[in-house]
């Protein structure tokens, strides 16, 4: 066992270089300034990431806008081409074929019955010609122009006209006639 035994009065008496409580308190100062720095350094580059998230979210927004031009540009392009595409369709349904139309007048005609002119008017066609026989010549003209009414292109505009032996006959070709 050792005792040590110092006679020396207190301000005389040898000293720790630093005091317990005093490192103490430099510790803690100096590791709340490098918390505070390290604090502070988050919060910079904190700060740092929102400015560049804000440009890019700028950014984004506005290839959203310009997207959504090009969208809506091309939305309107579809639609103007699907009219114009239903009109045509609309258009080439209405149309009449006139050389399927005749060539159809003429598969009808019957044997005695003589086509002499055809004539279009809008969407009719009046039909002239020569019907041979006296009492044949009327029965051959009727069964033409129903032949022609049973079509589902043609239809009978009127009863034929029937002078000696020549006939006039008008039918309506219905939209797309011919085809």
């Amino acid at each position: 066992m050792n005792v040590e035994i110092n006679l020396l009065p207190e301000e005389f008496r040898p000293r720790a270089p630093v005091e317990t409580r005093t490192l103490l308190v430099i510790v803690l100062v100096l590791a709340l300034a490098v918390g505070c720095y390290f604090l502070y350094q988050a919060k910079s580059n904190a700060k740092a990431e929102i400015a560049d998230l804000e440009k890019n979210i700028a950014a984004v927004n506005q290839q959203i806008d310009t997207i959504t031009r090009d969208a809506q540009g091309l939305t309107n392009s579809i639609s103007t081409l699907k009219t114009v595409t239903r009109s045509y369709e609309s258009f080439v349904a209405s149309k009449i074929t006139w050389g399927d139309a005749l060539a159809r007048v003429q598969s009808h005609k019957p044997s005695g019955v003589a086509l002499g002119g055809l004539t279009q008017k809008g969407n009719t066609l009046e039909i002239q010609g020569t019907a041979g026989g006296t009492s044949s010549s009327f029965s051959g003209v009727t069964s033409y122009g129903r032949a022609l009414d049973g079509d589902t292109k043609f239809t009978l505009a009127g009863w034929p006209t029937l002078k000696s032996a020549t006939f006039s006959l008008t039918i309506k070709v219905a939209p797309g006639g011919g085809r």
